[in-house]
């Protein structure tokens, strides 16, 4: 029984070790979003962001270096260097599944899906335009790194030597005291002068205190350096990548703060990307942290700190990297270089249609994965954060491509009917859109490219404040109805036809289309047709109304009797002094007509029903004889 007994917490541990291990040799691989940028939407005049993300299965360096731990001194520094330098030893990739990967922005309140658009591969890539590192390069060069300084400069120009065309560069020399010189943001057309720059660094004065306060020179070096790298002037463009290098021996004696906790606090704020980190008003770019150990010499104390506090610095969750070089290892340089852009090379730049965005200056996006095995951990670590869009510059989600052919079939016409369609988040309401167009006298600037935002809203405000606009009439959030003013002012001259150009505009939104003139809605129209069916309409009223005119008048002019046959006047009434019924006079036969001798007569003595001789039957012209 007491065997059994001590067998369980035996057991128990070795469960726990069991779990630990594997845990670890099965982690999940993680996706971390490296940068969101929105300067494709001003290039491509659609709402597009570039996502950088980083999917790795990352695996800790004491898991990589464990089959050094029975080495001591030099052995031990160059059993862990090899294991660390090897391809991909601190990190297995995974491809980025575009199928079931969902990119989510959060709009009042509610997580929208977005569309994807494109993906590549970073290290494939790297030509284009904007696909490259900002290297923030930490050269130690206090006394206590003595001749050690001299492979630190060599480790620093193999970074400079494999600048791409989009990269830049910041070197700053740190001493004991405080941080030293630096060389500013460099473009890599200027490598030359950053390798000379290099060459100038010496080292600093020892402090014979042996304390310095490194996690204070290196947040200071770093808050300095990104901090200012939006004031660099137009010489050098931001890429889409950022990476902080740190080259010491990490000797910092009796600081409370440069130890290995003190080293992993370090990395959580550069993880999280704010520089300095209590500004939430500066976008979220997570920092990769590369860190290469010079190990000093001195108390074993002080050393096993130094190296505790550069291991702790690096970050291989997010692209980071660590290392030693020892004395007189400057040769591996290239090797150590090669390593991390390998890491960087398997990046994924993924293009998303964002077409609903929160109307403020801060984004919430969410990055997850459906359906996939081993199962990806997602990034939700930008909450709240600026990523640098402008809402009231975000264009509108405009299908141009089926917008243009529809137009194609049926031009737009002044005072005619058409539809624009696209993915729009105005609920219906078509009293949220608006659409101006542009007259041919109107000046639009020829390209945003570089994202000037001030210049697509001065544009926008001109053409809003010409009230070229038509009335929406229709609208989903899929297609909007307008009808175009009816004025020839919205046709421009194309060839031997006509084009119209257009912004549409959200009013509660405050976004509006592209409105410069690389990308703005541009339709094929029409002058207006004649209006034969109108025309014919009227002249067929106008000849009834005329008819009806004649009828009236002619009516009124000639009315017809009602009496005898032939429209003749009935005879007067009889009246006293010798007036015969239904004469016409003295002698006038009854009924009668002119003619004498008429049956029925009227007018000849003797004729029966006579009516206009004496003595005569029905006679109507003398008096009538006595009984």
């Amino acid at each position: 029984m007491l065997m059994r007994t001590r067998s369980i917490p035996f057991a128990l541990s070795l469960l726990a070790v069991l779990l630990f291990v594997s845990t670890r040799l099965f982690a999940a691989p993680e996706a971390h979003i490296a940068r969101i940028d929105p300067r494709a939407s001003f290039t491509d005049g659609a709402p597009v962001l570039t996502v950088v993300v980083d999917l790795v299965q990352s695996k800790p360096v004491n898991e990589v270096i464990a089959n050094c731990a029975s080495m001591r001194g030099d052995a031990l520094y160059d059993c862990q260097a090899d294991a660390l330098e090897q391809p991909k030893a601190l990190y297995t990739p995974f491809p980025y599944p575009e199928k079931n990967a969902v990119f989510l922005v959060t709009v009042d309140g509610v997580a929208r899906p977005t569309k994807f658009v494109s993906k590549a591969r970073w290290g494939d890539a790297l030509r284009q335009p904007d696909v490259g590192t900002a290297w923030l390069i930490i050269v130690d060069a206090a006394g206590s790194m003595g001749a050690r300084l001299s492979d630190a400069k060599l480790l620093a120009k193999a970074f400079i030597d494999t600048m791409g065309p989009s990269d830049i560069a910041y070197i700053v020399a740190i001493g004991d005291a405080q941080v030293g010189k630096s060389s500013g943001w460099q473009p890599a057309a200027s490598r030359a002068n950053i390798t000379g720059f290099i060459d100038s660094i010496s080292l600093y004065p020892s402090n014979p205190r042996n304390n310095r306060p490194l996690f204070n020179h290196i947040k200071t070096a770093v808050n300095d350096g990104f901090k200012s790298l939006g004031n660099v002037g137009t010489n050098v463009k931001v890429p889409l990548h950022q990476a902080l290098v740190v080259l010491s021996n990490g000797v910092a004696g009796t600081d409370a703060l440069s130890t290995g906790p003190g080293a992993e606090q370090l990395k959580q704020i550069l993880s999280a990307g704010r520089f300095p980190d209590s500004n939430s008003s500066l976008p979220k770019t997570p920092l990769p942290v590369i860190s290469v150990l010079y190990p000093a010499g001195g108390w074993d104390e002080f050393k096993e700190n130094a190296q505790q506090f550069m291991q702790n610095l690096a970050n291989p969750e997010f692209g980071g990297f660590y290392s030693i070089m020892g004395m007189g290892h400057g040769n591996r340089a290239p090797r150590i270089v090669s390593a991390v852009r390998d890491r960087f090379n398997q990046m994924n730049i993924v293009k998303y249609r964002v077409s609903c965005i929160a109307p403020n200056i801060t984004q919430t996006f969410q990055l997850a994965f459906n359906n996939v095995k081993p199962p990806i951990i997602g990034d939700s670590s930008f909450k709240d954060v600026p990523v640098g869009i402008d809402p009231t510059t975000w264009p509108l989600d405009i299908n141009y491509q089926y917008t243009i052919d529809q137009a194609k079939k049926n031009p737009v016409t002044p005072g005619g009917s058409f539809r624009v369609w696209g993915d729009f988040c105005w609920g219906g309401d078509k009293q949220r859109a608006e659409v101006y167009f542009v007259p041919a006298d109107q000046p639009l600037p020829p390209s945003l490219e570089g994202g000037d935002i001030e210049t697509a809203k001065r544009a926008q405000q001109q053409l809003i404040a010409r009230k070229m606009n038509g009335k929406a009439t229709q609208a989903t959030d899929t297609f909007v109805e307008f009808e175009a003013p009816s004025s020839d002012k919205i046709l421009v001259k194309s060839g031997s036809g006509y084009v119209t150009r257009m912004v549409l505009y959200d009013n509660k939104a405050a976004r509006g289309s592209s409105v410069d003139a690389k990308n703005i809605l541009t339709l094929k129209a029409e002058t207006a047709p004649f209006p034969i069916m109108l025309v014919g309409g009227i002249a067929i009223a106008v000849i009834v109304i005329v008819l009806l005119l004649v009828i009236l008048l002619m009516g009124g002019g000639k009315k017809r009797q009602v009496g005898t046959p032939g429209g003749a006047a009935l005879p007067p009434p009889v009246v006293a002094g010798g007036q015969q019924p239904f004469g016409g006079g003295p002698g006038q036969p009854p009924y009668g007509g002119p003619g004498p001798g008429q049956p029925y007569g009227g007018g000849g003595p003797g004729q029966p029903y006579g009516g206009g001789g004496p003595g005569q039957p029905y006679g109507g012209g003398g008096p009538m004889p006595p009984r």
